[in-house]
């Protein structure tokens, strides 16, 4: 039985204050930076997975509410170590809270049907990567808390063999079949 499922990490690399966890301290992104996220903890995806989505989740703010309609798309994947890189999109749940006023905010790119215009498998999707950069020089910024990654994918199904050797004695209580 194949079922659809989601597992999200979070990056623990040495990036700013290691966007690890939601402890309040923010990071500063902007013009002419481009932070690379890897090592998400926890995708573990099983062997023989589809990869159904993938989803990049940012908690902070912004200097502009509407950054992503200045700086334009600026949230790119890879899924070969940082060899190539993935069309890049913006967030889909803008517009941003701003600097300085009220607490952050979940933002998402992506979504559980997004493959981001890449091939995708089950260890490619654990090794993911994520960057965040924009060519504009207007003083924009985001100031994040943390950076998550979120896998949405179908279990592969278990192969089970046709055939059956028993060396010994097998007991039986009840119905055996194998077809």
């Amino acid at each position: 039985m194949a079922y659809t499922t989601s597992i999200v990490g979070t990056v623990s690399s040495a990036i700013f204050n290691d966007f690890l966890i939601e402890d309040g301290t923010i990071s500063r992104i902007r013009d002419a930076q481009a932070p690379i996220c890897s090592n998400f903890s926890q995708l573990s995806i099983p062997a023989g997975a589809t990869i159904d989505g993938i989803e990049v989740l940012l908690k902070g703010r912004a200097l502009d509410a509407n950054h992503d309609t200045a700086v334009g798309d600026w949230i790119y994947v890879s899924n070969d170590g940082g060899s190539s890189w993935s069309t890049a999109q913006s967030i889909t749940t803008g517009p941003w809270l701003l600097y300085g006023f009220g607490v952050d905010e979940l933002e998402l790119a992506g979504g559980a049907s997004e493959l981001w215009g890449l091939s995708w498998n089950a260890t490619t999707a654990a090794a993911i990567q994520v960057k965040m950069a924009w060519s504009t020089t207007d003083g924009d910024a985001v100031f994040l808390d943390y950076v998550k990654v979120k896998v949405t994918y179908t279990a592969g199904f278990v192969v089970i063999p046709k055939s059956l050797t028993i060396n010994g004695s097998l007991n039986v209580n009840g119905t055996l079949i194998i077809k």
